[in-house]
């Protein structure tokens, strides 16, 4: 294989490289986010709400679940 075409592959994969990083770091970043947080950056604030409501129980059964509930019926009002 000729220098230029080591140097054509090498310039690939440090693009490919610099895209993983990006990728990782952008993941990184929202890790610590709250799940909220992240649906709300993927979704959008509203759709948010109503996706929380909808998949909560009408009646919460643990004291966890009932703040939870309590949080997301007063998010979508």
């Amino acid at each position: 294989m000729s220098t230029s075409g080591r140097s054509g592959a090498i310039g690939r994969g440090g693009k490919r490289l610099l895209w993983d990083c990006e990728t990782v770091g952008r993941a990184l970043e929202h890790e610590r986010d709250p799940a909220r947080t992240r649906l709300e950056d993927e979704l959008g604030e509203q759709v948010t709400r109503l996706l929380l409501v909808t998949l909560r129980e009408s009646e919460p059964t643990s004291p966890h679940e009932k703040r939870l509930w309590r949080a997301a019926q007063d998010s979508a009002a």
